[in-house]
């Protein structure tokens, strides 16, 4: 694995690559899976999962960051939220990963996409640039929050219940951080004690749980509660052929009701309801059944 931060719209982003830094091109390869996660945007989360699809498949794996939810070097600075709102709400986010791919992925490369919850509504968002959306051979929009998401259950208790509380849990997060960062990291331990937590999910979490991170956190959250709606129609139609939904069959964010009404309006959209299990966030212990099941499909899509 190789990391970074570069300058992605103004924003120092944190990149994670298997198979090949970034700068240093794709080593003749004309193939990419480039994964958007969900929110919080930390790819720590995700580094056994993306660790197993290029283990399994053997081309190039790159992850990006959302703008603002991983905190640069100290000689690097990101934007304040205060006065730029605009990079890091939903269509700030998106712009974010569409300024990635052009600047860093050739045009003649294919690309996977794989998003994550509502790096999955970036995905559709990205798809809709003329140039991008000519280079994605599949996109695989796992446990997708595309829709109605202020009054799915967990949106619910969202707006309720937690963004009303954010300056409280803000200074709770400063508190937290000022404790030296080898405590910070056996308290997350034992919050992670009833998972099977590795160091990346414990050294992640405890990035999270800074104060700047966490205003950008849930200043995007507030952002999707407000605007991620209705179902982007026209999108689906447009790239019905290169999409994948896959939904959790217990999914406080996409209740089955989302997945029937989709499946009836969109029936040429293929939209598969989990059998094994998984939770949406999947992450904490499913990542490598997850990312096994991902790489099959990629496989069977390359053999087309």
């Amino acid at each position: 694995m190789q990391e970074g931060f570069v300058s992605v719209n103004s924003v120092p982003t944190r990149v994670v690559t298997r198979g090949g830094w970034i700068e240093d091109g794709l080593k003749g390869s004309k193939e990419l899976i480039l994964f958007i996660s969900g929110n919080p945007g930390l790819t720590g989360y995700y580094s056994i999962f993306l660790d197993t699809i290029h283990s399994n498949l053997g081309i190039p794996v790159w992850a990006i960051s959302h703008a603002g939810h991983e905190l640069p070097p100290e000689e690097q600075t990101l934007p304040s939220l205060a006065k730029n709102p605009h990079f890091y709400n939903m269509e700030g986010q998106a712009q974010h990963k569409i300024a990635f791919m052009e600047k860093y992925i050739p045009p003649d490369v294919k690309v996977y996409l794989i998003g994550h919850s509502i790096g999955c509504k970036m995905i559709l968002e990205v798809m809709k640039n003329s140039r991008i959306h000519t280079q994605v051979r599949k996109c695989y929009l796992m446990f997708p929050t595309i829709e109605r998401m202020a009054t799915s259950p967990n949106g619910k208790f969202l707006t309720s219940l937690i963004l009303p509380i954010v300056p409280l849990i803000v200074f709770l997060a400063w508190v937290f951080a000022s404790l030296p960062r080898t405590l910070r990291r056996v308290l997350i331990n034992i919050y992670f004690s009833i998972h099977k937590s590795t160091d990346d999910m414990i050294d992640t979490t405890v990035d999270l749980v800074n104060p700047t991170v966490l205003r950008n956190v849930f200043f995007l959250a507030k952002d999707e509660m407000e605007n991620v709606t209705e179902l982007d129609s026209d999108t689906m139609t447009t790239f019905r052929n290169k999409l994948v939904l896959y939904y959790g069959a217990r999914d406080g964010w996409t209740p089955l009701d989302y997945v029937k009404d989709l499946k009836e309006s969109h029936p040429e959209v293929k939209s598969i309801i989990c059998d094994k299990n998984f939770d949406h966030a999947f992450v904490l212990n499913m990542s490598q059944a997850v990312g096994d099941m991902v790489s099959d499909w990629v496989k069977a899509e390359r053999q087309k």
